[in-house]
């Protein structure tokens, strides 16, 4: 008689199912949540492209601001001279896609770079040409509307900001560019083939758009859409474009200019590829409920055979057949039958083989999967401080720029003031400006896009006057223990970035004894071992140590693992910048050497800076290089090259400061041109490295070729070092720099029997 109970094929499908489907339910909910998270990534990426689009157009607005700013500046308008204004803007609108215009103090053109100079100006204002305000600052700055250009009948744009007038009125100066100027925005931001890109102006009227410009620029939005867009300035709704598709609409409104910034895309762009994602999962649920079935049928198979064969078998045996028993292949069938014929001692010796041997691979396993977890969390850090770098290092690329104008005006400004209340000011706004020079150079030292001078030297005479100099800022609680060997070997280094190495180490140590204490500074041979776990130790070679140590705070492992980032600091706010030891960290790696950490909580630190040994070098002499005849400069005609009219406007009137005669070019083929007109009347060039078309290496080449002996000295304010340093080897300017520094690196360049190297 059968039983009426399971059989053990249908309580394993049973079990093999239970635990498959909770599992697949888990899918379910987890393909669900990912249908909502890509929608909402999906939507964050839409806003961000809007806000992104603001932030390109207004870097663009903001390089026409600091041209008029410049403008503004003439000597010209006070004495109300708007014919030799309209030269001098002609001559700083020279390349750009722009018209400038001078109002004066009662609103009618007077002048403007469109016309041929000398022609007379119809008396008209702006708004009886149809021009209208979308925003005006709070300093008087103003960004137009979308209106048609009078002398082109082209949809345009125009910005301008107050500058002084006769008798102290107040005179307008304004940049118009045709709305096609911000086409460019289109091709930089890679927009996706049906996504749609809109510049509106305050009006909601379309100012520019990625695609059917010309059927839709002028035209305003329709109003359901206009009225969302100004009730928020920034956000996300969906709705019908003007194209007539079902839309996703993301804006970002301007807070500088009153322009509103639109990305759409379709939903059904948007829809379909999370569903498709759903319809994924959907199948990959449906063959994990085919394959679990399939797979519970084979196990139960494989399971039961052999018991029903034992069974009948001990069946046959009963009946008086003798016990013939075959190997099953499953381990807890082959014990029972075993038991029948084997002692306890053997059963008990074979378990405990097999419990050793699981102990062993558990142990292994474990070993294994913490290296790995170690690994993937060294390559992340690695990984994650590489983008830093390479994002600090563009920064500073356009920080210097924008420095080297800031600096330079203010050194050109504090020459011509006398009032000493307002050489303070400048005083203060040059100081500031410094301020950002060394952060920029921090941020070049961390992300190694900085260009070194290394060479053999004597470490511990350089440490000896960095340590000079240290005394007085550690005042009379802090003091300084050497220990300097008496053989070092030379060590290649950059002199100048030793001692801010040397200094940023000791004022991290002072900072680190608060009450007061010793700080011992070393230096000393030593070589490091091939096998380091940390990436910021040096490789394997020989070194010449710098290492400095207190006896203060210390730091714990969270505080360690994190010390080399750029921008983390334990110190209150306004007290550090928490770039000292990246910027340490960073020239060190450069220069090929690296970086240790000795420290414990309440035990104090030593930071150790590898710089590898200058093979077959001799310990270097320190003598001084003679001052250059800066007097020698007076006269000179010289050739400036930079695409940057800010930056090439302030270098210009820094040289004609010194004295010289200035021949401007915009870019490397206009320099070329320049030296072919007046070949023999050019003393030297000075030329911008990170140039569109030709770069400084290239242009400068080039000059040489139509006058091998012409001077050149190229300026940068952040260039790679692997293109800097395959074309050129000459003489550098690092921006932004000053009045004296291009006095002086220009005598260098121009005095007699200078080389002329280029690389």
């Amino acid at each position: 008689m059968r039983s009426a109970a399971p059989s053990l094929r249908g309580r394993l499908t049973l079990l093999v199912l239970a635990v498959l489907l909770p599992a697949i339910v888990a899918f379910g909910v987890l393909v669900w949540r990912s249908y909502g998270e890509q929608r909402r990534l999906l939507e964050v990426q839409i806003v961000e492209t809007a806000r992104a689009l603001s932030l390109v157009v207004d870097r663009d607005l903001r390089k026409n601001e600091v041209l008029l700013q410049a403008l503004a500046s003439s000597p010209a308008l006070p004495g109300g001279d708007w014919a030799a204004f309209d030269a001098q803007a002609r001559v700083a609108a020279r390349g750009m896609d722009a018209t400038i215009s001078l109002l004066d103090p009662e609103g009618f053109l007077v002048a403007s770079t469109r016309a041929p100079p000398g022609a007379p100006m119809p008396r008209v204002k702006p708004e009886q040409a149809g021009v209208t305000v979308a925003r005006t600052r709070e300093d008087g700055a103003r960004v137009s509307n979308l209106f048609r250009g009078m002398g082109t009948g082209l949809p345009s744009i125009a910005f301008d900001i107050p500058a002084p007038g006769p008798d102290g009125g107040a005179t307008r100066i304004a940049a118009v560019t045709p709305a096609t100027a911000l086409d460019h925005l289109w091709g930089d931001q890679d927009f996706p083939a049906r996504w749609v890109g809109t510049v509106l102006d305050a009006r909601g009227v379309i100012v520019s758009r990625n695609r059917d410009a010309a059927a839709f620029v002028g035209r305003e939005v329709p109003a359901g859409l206009l009225r969302q867009v100004r009730a928020a300035p920034s956000g996300i709704t969906v709705g019908r474009t003007m194209d007539g598709v079902q839309s996703v609409v993301a804006w970002n409104r301007s807070a500088d200019y009153g322009w509103t910034f639109l990305v759409s895309v379709p939903e059904a762009e948007v829809v379909g590829a999370v569903r498709r994602s759903l319809a994924l999962g959907g199948a990959m649920g449906l063959a994990l409920v085919i394959g679990g079935a399939a797979l519970a049928a084979l196990l139960a198979r494989d399971i039961v055979r052999p018991v029903e064969r034992l069974a009948e078998t001990t069946a046959a045996w009963a009946a008086g057949d003798p016990l013939a028993l075959a190997p099953t292949r499953t381990r807890e069938i082959d014990a029972l039958q075993a038991r029948l014929g084997e002692s306890a001692t053997v059963i008990d010796a074979q378990r405990r083989d097999l419990l050793d041997l699981n102990a062993s691979l558990e142990e292994r396993v474990t070993q294994r999967t913490r290296e790995l977890a170690e690994a993937t969390e060294r390559l992340a850090q690695a990984q994650k401080m590489e983008a830093v770098g390479r994002l600090t290092g563009g920064v500073a690329h356009d920080f210097n720029n924008l420095l080297m104008a800031v600096l330079g005006n203010l050194d050109l400004l504090g020459r011509r003031l006398t009032e000493p209340r307002l050489l303070r000011f400048v005083d203060q706004a040059r100081s500031a400006a410094e301020r950002g020079a060394v952060l920029t150079s921090q941020l070049l030292a961390f992300s190694r896009r900085q260009r070194l001078e290394p060479r053999p030297i004597d470490v511990g005479a350089q440490v000896r006057n960095a340590i000079d100099l240290l005394r007085p800022t550690l005042g009379f609680k802090h003091t300084i223990e050497t220990r300097i060997a008496a053989d070092l070997w030379p060590a290649m280094a950059d002199p100048t970035q030793l001692d801010l190495m040397t200094v940023n180490l000791t004022l991290n140590a002072r900072d680190a004894l608060p009450a007061g204490g010793v700080i011992t500074l070393s230096v000393s041979n030593a070589a490091a071992e091939p096998a380091r776990e940390s990436p910021d130790a040096p490789p394997a070679g020989d070194y010449v140590v710098v290492a400095v140590s207190d006896n203060g705070e210390g730091m714990t492992p969270e505080v360690l693992a994190r010390a080399f980032e750029p921008f983390f600091t334990t110190k209150p706010l306004g007290k550090g910048s928490g770039l000292g030891l990246s910027q340490v960290l960073g020239l060190a790696k450069q220069l090929g050497g690296g970086v240790d950490v000795e420290t414990a909580p309440g035990e104090g630190s030593t930071f150790r800076v590898y710089l590898p040994r200058a093979e077959g070098a001799e310990r270097p002499a320190c003598e001084p290089e003679p001052e250059p005849d800066i007097a020698a400069l007076k006269d000179l005609t010289l050739l400036l090259v930079d695409d940057d009219p800010a930056v090439r406007a302030v270098a210009a009137g820094l040289l004609r400061d010194l004295g010289c005669q200035v021949t401007e070019a915009c870019d490397g083929e206009a320099a070329i041109t320049a030296l072919r007109r007046a070949p023999d009347h050019t003393a030297a060039a000075l030329i911008d490295f990170a140039m569109p078309g030709f770069n400084g290496g290239e242009t400068a080449a080039a000059l040489r070729a139509l006058r091998p002996d012409l001077p050149v000295v190229l300026m940068s304010g952040y260039a790679d070092l692997d293109a800097l340093a395959d074309a050129w080897s000459g003489p550098v300017l690092r921006k932004p720099f000053s009045r004296a520094e291009l006095a002086r690196e220009l005598a260098r360049a121009t005095a007699p029997g200078a080389s002329r190297s280029a690389g």
